[in-house]
């Protein structure tokens, strides 16, 4: 997808390009190269041809989709921090997104707990976690979660040395049962 977004947006940018020469060169006396007569001849071209239409539409659409491209990119932009440690051998970093990783392996394992979104900060050298999900019904919310936290900070902090400062945790509602269902073919 970004290859076809970036392909739009050099087309639109060469468009750009064009039509910013034409009004320089138009607003500093150009109309001796450009007359007023010859911008009325391409119009009197383009007026009832289809094939103008066409494109004016695609580009139309080319920077609507951009411009939804351009907005999306600013608001879901997440960024990406490291933890740095230094060792006798030189400078170790572990990205933000490794850091998830390894709270998703402990997290995938409790049965109880569903659709965990994680999100981790990392500041001077301590690792913040925040988690979001949704338990069953019979779950034991308080014991369950705090089973949870120990078993991510321990894992967090033996893979990677550091400091795990405080993990929260978002219940937002319990999940739906899915009860066994016999099927009765006719």
């Amino acid at each position: 997808m970004y290859f076809l977004d970036n392909a739009i947006l050099v087309i639109l940018s060469i468009l750009l390009i064009l039509a910013s020469v034409f009004v320089v060169v138009y607003s500093l006396g150009g109309d001796r190269f450009i007359s007023m007569d010859t911008l009325i001849d391409i119009a009197e071209l383009i007026k009832g041809n289809y094939t103008y239409a066409i494109i004016g539409l695609a580009i139309l659409l080319l920077s609507i989709r951009m411009l939804i491209v351009g907005l999306k990119i600013n608001r879901n932009t997440a960024k990406t921090t490291y933890l740095v440690q230094r060792t006798d051998h030189g400078e170790v970093c572990i990205s933000s997104e490794t850091i998830i990783g390894l709270v998703e392996n402990v997290s995938n394992k409790f049965t109880s707990v569903k659709n965990i979104i994680t999100r981790v900060n990392i500041l001077e050298g301590q690792v913040f976690i925040d988690l979001k999900g949704e338990v069953n019904p019979e779950t034991n919310i308080p014991e369950t979660i705090k089973d949870l936290q120990n078993k991510i900070k321990e894992h967090v902090e033996n893979s990677t040395g550091a400091t795990v400062g405080e993990i929260k945790v978002v219940i937002s509602r319990v999940t739906k049962t899915m009860r066994n269902v016999k099927w009765l073919w006719g």
